[in-house]
């Protein structure tokens, strides 16, 4: 089943190539049976090229019917490859979509790593808003400056350089791309704005297959878990996923 591939793909032990051929030498005997064996042996392959950090791609993937030329949108997009919920998806099942990440740093490997939509502008509750930055050596975990201090990691923002940045909301950056209105696949990292971002988006307007967001064990994980359990969607597999959740449109 794929909650026993989450678990074993995310599990601590599963650190060397060796253990995740094991796992694959176990999908092909077909050791989780609740899956249709064409498409595991079709895809096998797909498992190993995964780049998420919490295998959210091969999430995904299994909630779509490893859907070919799919529509996502993920911000935090880092280079577009460490820790990307959808390079997958880009490179192996040609889907298209919009990137969005405003640490500076990123941008020329973002650029030149994808193929899709790219926006630097950051992610916000609202547009043109100028906001303060703080990039922090650990780079993925940079955030608007406000949330600094929001969860665990919050000593190793501390050595951050701060600059400031133009906002975008999450509405005018699916229109500025002409995004479709229902979209496949959100994912959203932002190290604390989860909620200020979803909770003034219009879910009339567009809506998400899938959707993953990151919460870090921090009191908003309760709030985005109300606000998109009454927009109809359902929270899946809340032991696997750790610090991230993952939600499926009912």
């Amino acid at each position: 089943m794929i909650e026993k591939i989450l678990e074993k793909l995310n599990s601590n032990t599963l650190t060397t190539a060796y253990e995740n051929h094991k796992l694959l030498k176990g999908l092909k005997r077909g050791d989780f049976l609740d899956l249709k064996k064409e498409d595991v042996l079709k895809h096998i392959s797909s498992y190993e090229h995964s780049k998420s950090q919490l295998k959210q791609d091969i999430f995904v993937l299994h909630q779509l019917d490893f859907k070919e030329n799919g529509f996502f949108v993920e911000f935090g997009a880092t280079n577009g490859v460490d820790l990307s919920n959808t390079h997958l998806l880009e490179n192996q099942f040609n889907w298209n979509g919009i990137l969005a990440e405003p640490a500076k740093d990123w941008h020329d490997d973002l650029k030149a790593n994808r193929n899709c939509n790219i926006e630097t502008d950051c992610v916000w509750s609202d547009s043109e808003t100028v906001l303060n930055f703080n990039e922090t050596k650990h780079k993925e975990l940079s955030t608007i400056k406000q949330f600094n201090n929001s969860d665990r990691h919050k000593k190793r923002r501390a050595d951050g350089k701060s600059y400031q940045v133009n906002s975008i909301s999450l509405i005018d950056l699916l229109d500025k791309y002409d995004a479709p209105n229902n979209i496949d696949y959100l994912s959203i990292d932002t190290e604390g704005s989860e909620y200020e971002i979803l909770s003034h988006f219009d879910f009339n307007k567009y809506a998400f297959k899938v959707i993953t967001v990151e919460h870090n064990f921090t009191e908003s994980r309760e709030k985005i878990y109300q606000l998109l359990k009454a927009k109809g969607y359902s929270r899946k597999y809340k032991a696997l996923s750790k610090w991230d959740d993952w939600y499926v449109k009912v």
